[in-house]
């Protein structure tokens, strides 16, 4: 498979530049960034509506040509809730039916905050669908304070994919984390589904999930890929203007080895999320390419990190320095990817899965 990405990848990572650049804490930590007015701005530009996870609209852009979006929000370390609402439209859009499509040109339009509530192994957290009610914790939700709407998976008792409205009968509690993200713990306590909040049940409620947490690791992947080009180059410049020892201490090898470790992580999660968006995009059994790339992009987050440290010394912890900012954000992402033991685990079925039969 030709390792590219999307044909219109670079005009629309173009466009995308701008935008990140207000919602950068880069740029401006103390800007205070309207959630109101980043979902406005996304359905104007049409990014609520990147993509066709079904395959059915010839004219939408490739996964390969949406991670352009992902890239630069990853350089600009902007925290949106883009990926949030592209993840629960991809679901709603698999799913297939009337009532889903419904929820999807919601989101699509921008008139609702649908947050996608799909619990995973990787937080340990698990929701339950029995006698008509949902009953489990969700962790680590992103944008529930703001959300208008859940699109809920139950993956134990029946699985399911509801969509509620209402969120009086939500208990939400605040996850404290370095990266000062918008992440929430939601309980359900015996909350009623009505038969019409139902969206999808069985074989294919978990199918539309599993193709939105697909689409939304490739673009996860895609946005750490961002966010070590501009560590990476925040670190040769500093190593170019640091003097120590009568010269820049990027003429030590100790350093040049810190920076060379620093592009080949990033370059190889680039190249994993590439493979991992073209098996997507042509249809072919993507699970052994996503879990290639979880394991590449979860290291990589934690390698980049390390490795700016190592250059920038002490500098690099002080409050003064963007540095530290990418290791919150890394903390983030390795749980999002999960371990490299859940990753092998995947990466050994599914490849046994396709040769085996089984």
């Amino acid at each position: 498979m030709e390792l590219a990405w999307g044909e219109d990848f670079a005009a629309l990572a173009d466009v995308s530049k701008s935008v990140f650049t207000r919602y950068s804490p880069l740029e401006d930590r103390s800007n205070d960034v309207s959630f109101v007015d980043q979902i406005a701005q996304f359905a104007e530009l049409g990014w609520l509506q990147l993509g066709d996870p079904i395959g059915v609209d010839a004219d939408s852009p490739s996964l390969g040509t949406i991670a352009g979006v992902f890239v630069e929000m990853g350089r600009a370390l902007a925290d949106t809730p883009l990926l949030d609402l592209t993840m629960a439209r991809d679901a709603a859009l698999v799913i297939g039916t009337e009532k889903s499509a419904a929820v999807a040109e919601r989101i699509g339009n921008g008139e609702a905050v649908v947050i996608p509530v799909f619990p995973s192994a990787n937080w340990g957290s698990a929701v339950t669908y029995e006698n008509g009610a949902l009953n489990g914790v969700a962790l680590a939700v992103g944008y529930a304070d703001r959300a208008d709407s859940f699109l809920v998976h139950a993956v134990a008792g029946e699985s399911v994919v509801v969509v509620l409205d209402s969120k009086s009968l939500i208990r939400f509690e605040a996850m404290p984390n370095i990266g000062e993200h918008p992440m929430f713990a939601l309980t359900f306590e015996n909350v009623p589904v009505a038969d019409g909040a139902v969206l999808a049940r069985g074989g294919n409620a978990d199918r539309a999930v599993e193709v939105a947490n697909q689409r939304g690791a490739v673009l996860r992947a895609s946005q750490v890929y961002g966010a070590a080009l501009t560590l990476l180059d925040m670190t040769v410049l500093y190593a170019k203007q640091r003097h120590q020892f009568g010269g820049p201490i990027g003429r030590f090898q100790a350093v040049q080895y810190l920076c060379t470790d620093m592009a080949i992580a990033a370059h190889l999660t680039s190249a994993h999320a590439r493979s991992a968006a073209g098996a997507l995009d042509a249809g072919i059994d993507p699970q052994p390419h996503i879990g290639l790339m979880c394991k590449q992009a979860a290291k990589a987050a934690l390698q980049i990190v390390h490795s700016a440290h190592e250059v920038h010394a002490g500098i690099g912890y002080m409050v003064e320095s963007n540095v530290h900012l990418f290791t919150d954000a890394a903390k983030r992402w390795q749980y999002d990817f999960g371990s490299a033991a859940y990753n092998d685990a995947a990466i050994v079925s599914a490849l046994h899965r396709i040769y085996m039969g089984a």
